[in-house]
């Protein structure tokens, strides 16, 4: 049964998902191209950091409450109005005002107050996704939490004095805030409301350990942006996130992926279906490898233009460093099962701690650097952090699972083999 499900899946669904979720991030890959061609280099670089600060201060403040509010509008349950606001509004705020205070005297030269702002609003704005999501809206909330912010970056660089980052994000901040008035009012006016939220509803607590693998995922995202904005020059971190954005398209079939083989992988993890999920893995790594395969040699086959566009950026072997990203993104295709099957099959903390490994591997590397870093460095270190990362978490897996997560299972002889239809 669970074997029918996942064939019609990765028939039938990944196509669809793959156009939607291809095009979000066509869009927002145009967005960050246009905007870095509008500012320039060195300022596009100061907002690139500051726009990473504020996604992980998000997380930091989202207390687990997007993923907690998710799962608790899609399961069948009702929900207490007051659930909604203290997750998605008391409990940011009120942690916005000791972090703030915290991280202003620990790191006073960065502007703190639109960035916190920023963050507030960003999660805020995923909470109301959730929501949208558990009341069947499955595109308009992907749209809203994977869009909107890029959208509202530059609205805010084109509306504002685009020479100040600070002012920019503060903008933006406000075009964020607008975004989700506006979807606040769709949710209070949506006819299922009634359904999933109520007066009579459930209470629910924060999630440490949601709360922790959500922060963790966004610093593995953005340390190598933020760590390496404060010792590379604006322009360099500038040109670095401009190629590194290039060079995520490659892991683009991971998010499809993910999405098109959980509900396989937690169906035959409740059942204790071994060959089940193993089919299920092998199905999300199917789907993750093919088109992330055409995205790699297609990225490869940039390299020529990429030589002409930037012969003399301040990067430096601007073309290798190109190549040591697309290694890295291509490596994420190649385990993309690994965190989506430790993280429904209770193996949740192991996602958690490989992606610390991840962390602790690039900073250990760029402590190493110091004042020597250079964007090639900065490059391999962010991908061997998250490598190292992605191998132990299939090393684990593969012993406490008897599980294999990565696309070598595909050539395996045993289970569903490797086709192309």
């Amino acid at each position: 049964m669970i074997t029918s499900v996942i064939a019609r899946l990765t028939t039938g669904a990944a196509l669809p998902a793959m156009l939607l979720r291809g095009g979000i991030v066509g869009l927002n890959f145009v967005l960050i191209l246009g905007l870095a061609a509008v500012l320039g280099l060195d300022v596009f670089g100061a907002v690139a950091v500051i726009w990473g600060v504020s996604l992980v201060t998000a997380t930091i403040l989202s207390c687990g409450g997007p993923l907690l509010l998710l799962r608790a509008m899609t399961d069948g349950g009702r929900l207490h109005w007051h659930v909604l606001l203290m997750q998605a509004v008391v409990y940011p705020a009120v942690l916005a005002l000791g972090v703030g205070v915290i991280l202003g005297a620990l790191w006073p030269s960065l502007p703190w107050v639109p960035i916190l702002m920023a963050g507030f609003l960003i999660n805020l704005l995923s909470c109301l996704a959730s929501i949208m999501r558990g009341l069947g809206s499955i595109q308009m909330s992907m749209g809203l939490r994977d869009a909107a912010p890029q959208i509202a970056l530059v609205i805010g660089a084109l509306s504002s004095d685009a020479t100040e980052a600070a002012n920019i994000l503060m903008h933006a901040s406000i075009v964020i805030g607008i975004i989700c008035i506006g979807f606040v009012l769709w949710c209070i006016r949506h006819p299922k409301r009634g359904v999933h939220i109520g007066p009579g509803g459930r209470h629910l607590r924060p999630s440490a350990a949601l709360w922790g693998t959500s922060v963790l995922g966004m610093v593995l995202a953005q340390v190598d942006i933020i760590i390496g904005g404060s010792l590379l020059s604006a322009e360099q971190i500038g040109l670095y996130a401009v190629l590194r954005r290039i060079a995520n398209l490659v892991a683009l079939p991971v998010t499809v992926a993910t999405w098109v083989s959980a509900g396989p992988i937690s169906a035959a993890h409740g059942m204790a279906d071994t060959h089940a999920l193993q089919q299920a893995s092998r199905a999300g790594s199917r789907i993750a490898l093919i088109p992330g395969a055409i995205l790699f040699v297609l990225a490869i086959a940039l390299i020529p233009v990429l030589d002409r566009v930037t012969p003399n950026t301040p990067v430096g072997q601007g073309h290798w460093v190109f190549v040591v990203l697309l290694i890295g993104a291509f490596i994420q295709v190649f385990f993309a099962s690994g965190f989506t099957v430790a993280t429904l099959c209770d193996q949740a903390h192991l996602a958690a701690k490989a992606r610390l490994i991840s962390v602790l591997t690039y900073v250990m590397a760029i402590g190493l650097a110091g004042a020597s870093l250079t964007p090639m460095v900065n490059a391999c270190a962010y991908v061997a952090g998250i490598s190292l990362g992605s191998f132990v978490l299939w090393q684990i897996l593969r012993q406490r699972l008897r599980l294999d997560t990565s696309a070598a299972a595909l050539w395996h002889r045993r289970g569903a083999g490797w086709k192309l239809s």
